[in-house]
């Protein structure tokens, strides 16, 4: 179908400004379109030659008498070219007109009209994808003949179909081929899948789903789970779509149905637990689409994921708890319980293991002055500890929890405990004091799935003597408001209600419900940053559960260099997927502790946005992923060939609220998780840019963005490790980004002691100007030290700073 448009012209006579609108057709964009131009100069209409970021050829259709004259007054001016169906338009630059007078001919002999396609092919603009057809009726198959499978031969269309589904997320089967923010000029495919056709397609999936049962006879049990989890990805879909058609009401009741039926069934010994917890978080999420009813009965069933409260009948005998706190802590800490909540001090008891410590006078035993619901006594363990020692006691039984109390190194101390090798033995609560504890819980709870954990939100405070000595901890006194919660057998929204009283002002105070310390009453959040099954997503994901991942190793050597991981990208696991988890939750201390972000949507710099999306590759790039504003246009990308993407999403669940889904190409999975936080650290910014999110001085000029970017990525390289290690990664992301060679140094001088006062880790606007300077002295320490390259981060080419195409791995 023609790609239809208006072409808008501004003329002035001084007096009155009037805009005249063409409306005209695409012929050609890109690199295609000065050719087709120039064929077209001796062709019959009015043709224009457009260019900016992307060139266009576009002809009058139809072309008003005056329109000539009108046009060569705008040549060499900028016009508007507003597309069909879009909200907003672009700018261009009318170089040329071309075209001759019309002439008669003879009326055209009318075309028969073109039959109805029998099957679309979903999959067909992607290079590579393997096939995935709507039949005419709505079923799915893998040719455009059919038959659509129904059996277990279903897998391969399926999961095909899950995956193709899991690209997107602002559309579903009202638009099957949603929109390219990037490509404005391509026309709007109209195709949708009806109601009728969408009850076609459920009878399809009940037909697999029922083949495919837990305990099915003549089936692998992974591929018959596999076949599950593709058949819930659609069904999902489908009860989302109501949102946008309010026709497809009853079939997707019954799609929410058919989820409901498959969490039922999903029990037993030849069930998968991993595929039943993921079905009811995509009922969550479907939350609005659901009738009342189906609400609740989902949100029940995501409180069933976790204990209501601990397992007291099991927690016989003494209660004993571990505080391993940091050498700068320690002491403190121990006077803090003995002073203020009157702990009294207790012999070593003639059973308790050795402190894993060989130094040092052991554990130093505290006695609880209240006791627990039995009457039993409540003995707290305290010890100095560090990150390779300090989970040591959550493979012992002799223990019921263990308390993590120090700093968190931007993350990177978290990352260094979670190597060590222990194996949670008998029932364990564990609570990490520290600094927006959140963003690694990834990697705590894929080490202790079975436990209750309490994690940070923001920063956990606390204050020093004269001597530096720490005389007040908010760690401790939301830890003793556990242990009293406990003591009164109360479950976990009880001992919430204790936290909230206990934990110390934040700025996330003022939102109702903000307590410091997420646990298990909190389901729904902590699924967020958590990622049990290592596949890179984190548990609450939209999208295919792929049952067949493959762990993938990091290494540095080559992190750069694109490689073939060899399986689809939604089975990639392992290190790889870790890394990626870890370069999420980063991106939610970035938003946290750098004022330049404070520009996100409500207070989202302050509420964890950010979450592991996964991977992605040509054959199924991210969709649905918004771009600039009309007055900000963004570079064009592929995103099929973009290192990584990270979609921001609107929250419909929260007033201003906003999501992010962090994404890295699957060709970089083998990339060190360092290199994967520069990556998806610079999408963001960008993207967070170009949508106006960060657009305050000093953010609203190129120079003062690109400043902004080099101080995030100095502030995620500071973490603990080998200075020629830092220096060749930051190396690899100034090429990867376009931007000048300079030294890591003279930017990270730039986030200074001042800087870290205020809790600006990852940049600052006196940052910026320390490193450019400012519109009236600009030049700063950039200037000064490199000239070069201070043009370049200064100059008006929108390439500088935005991430190369990625080039397809070479092959063997």
């Amino acid at each position: 179908m023609a790609n239809r448009l208006e072409v808008q012209v501004r003329s002035d006579d001084g007096l009155v400004a009037v805009v005249h609108t063409f409306p005209a057709e695409l012929m050609a964009s890109g690199s295609a379109a000065r050719k087709s131009f120039n064929t077209a100069r001796a062709a019959v209409g009015v043709h224009l030659f457009l260019i900016g970021e992307r060139d266009y050829h576009v002809q009058l259709s139809p072309a008003p008498d005056n329109a000539r004259t009108i046009l060569s007054l705008a040549l060499g001016k900028r016009v508007q070219v507003h597309f069909a169906g879009r909200s907003s338009s672009v700018r261009r630059h009318l170089v040329a007109i071309g075209g001759l007078p019309p002439r008669p001919v003879a009326a055209p002999t009318p075309a028969a009209p073109e039959a109805p396609r029998s099957a679309l092919d979903l999959t067909a603009a992607v290079h590579g994808a393997p096939p995935l057809f709507l039949l005419a009726d709505g079923t799915l198959a893998g040719n455009a003949e059919g038959p659509a499978p129904v059996w277990l031969d279903a897998l391969p269309v399926l999961v095909t179909a899950a995956r193709w589904v899991s690209t997107r997320r602002t559309t579903s089967f009202e638009c099957l081929f949603p929109a390219s923010p990037f490509h404005p000029e391509e026309p709007l495919r109209p195709e949708r899948l009806s109601p009728t056709q969408a009850q076609a397609l459920l009878a399809q999936l009940n037909a697999v789903l029922s083949a495919a049962a837990p305990g099915a006879a003549n089936i692998d049990p992974l591929d018959a789970a596999q076949l599950r989890s593709a058949a819930l990805t659609v069904l999902s879909h489908i009860v989302a779509t109501v949102l946008k058609d309010p026709s497809f009401r009853a079939v997707a009741d019954l799609a929410a149905a058919r989820i409901f039926a498959l969490i039922a069934a999903e029990t037993g010994p030849k069930a998968r637990p991993d595929l039943r917890a993921h079905a009811i978080s995509l009922l969550s999420m479907r939350g609005p689409a659901l009738r009342p009813d189906d609400q609740k009965q989902a949100e029940a069933l995501l409180r069933g994921l976790r204990r209501a409260a601990p397992p007291y009948a099991e927690l016989t005998g003494t209660w004993r708890f571990v505080l391993n706190s940091a050498s700068e802590f320690f002491p403190g800490e121990v006077k803090i319980l003995e002073n203020k909540y009157h702990f009294t001090k207790a012999e070593l008891p003639a059973d308790a293991p050795a402190s894993p410590l060989s130094w040092g006078d052991g554990y130093h035993v505290l006695r609880a002055p209240f006791r627990g619901p039995d009457g039993q006594d409540i003995l707290l363990f305290v010890r100095s500890a560090s990150p390779r020692d300090e989970n040591v006691e959550m493979g012992s039984a002799y223990f019921h929890g263990v308390v993590i109390s120090r700093h968190a190194n931007l993350g990177a101390f978290d990352m260094r405990a979670s190597l060590t090798q222990v194996t949670q033995v008998g029932y364990k609560l564990m609570m990490n004091c520290q600094c927006a504890g959140l963003t690694t819980r990834f990697a705590i709870s894929r080490m202790f799935p079975d436990a209750d954990i309490y994690s940070s939100w923001d920063s956990t405070y606390f204050s020093t003597g004269s001597n530096d000595e720490t005389t007040a901890s908010e760690g401790i006194d939301c830890f003793h408001a556990i242990l009293q919660g406990m003591a009164a057998r109360e479950d976990f929204a009880a001992i919430d209600l204790r936290i909230q009283k206990a934990q110390w002002h934040h700025k996330q105070s003022r939102t109702p419900g903000f307590v410091q310390f997420i646990g298990p009453a909190h389901p729904l959040i902590v699924a967020r940053y958590e990622d049990i099954n290592r596949d890179g997503k984190a548990d609450f994901y939209d999208g295919f559960l792929d049952l067949r991942v493959v762990e993938i190793a990091e290494a540095i050597r080559d992190s750069a260099t694109p490689r073939n991981p060899g399986v689809a990208a939604s089975q990639i696991g392992g290190d790889a997927a870790r890394g990626l988890s870890w370069a999420a939750g980063s991106l939610n201390r970035v938003a946290q502790y750098s004022e330049l972000w404070d520009g996100l949507p409500g207070q989202a710099e302050n509420f964890y946005v950010f979450r592991a999306a996964g991977f992605y590759d040509a054959v199924d790039p991210p969709r649905d992923v918004p771009s600039g504003r009309p007055t900000r246009p963004a570079p064009p990308v592929d995103l099929a060939s973009a290192p990584a993407v990270v979609r921001y999403i609107p929250d419909p669940r929260v007033k201003d609220g906003l999501s992010a889904d962090v994404m890295v190409h699957a060709t970089l999975a083998h990339a060190a998780q360092e290199l994967k936080r520069l990556l998806v650290g610079a999408d963001a910014y960008w993207r967070a840019v170009d949508l106006g999110y960060l657009a305050d001085a000093p953010l609203d000029t190129r120079g003062g963005q690109r400043a902004g970017l080099l101080l995030l990525l100095a502030g995620l390289l500071e973490f603990p490790a080998d200075p020629n290690l830092l220096d060749g990664l930051w190396e690899q992301a100034l090429d990867m980004l376009r931007m000048p060679r300079l030294s890591r140094s003279l930017v990270r001088r730039c986030i200074d002691e001042e800087d870290h006062a205020q809790s600006n880790y990852y940049g600052s606007a006196r940052g910026v100007i320390a490193l450019i300077g400012t519109a009236d002295a600009p030049g700063g320490v950039l200037k000064e030290a490199s000239p070069v390259a201070f043009d370049d981060i200064m100059s008006d080419s929108p390439e500088v700073g935005r991430a190369r195409p990625l080039k397809p791995p070479a092959t063997a």
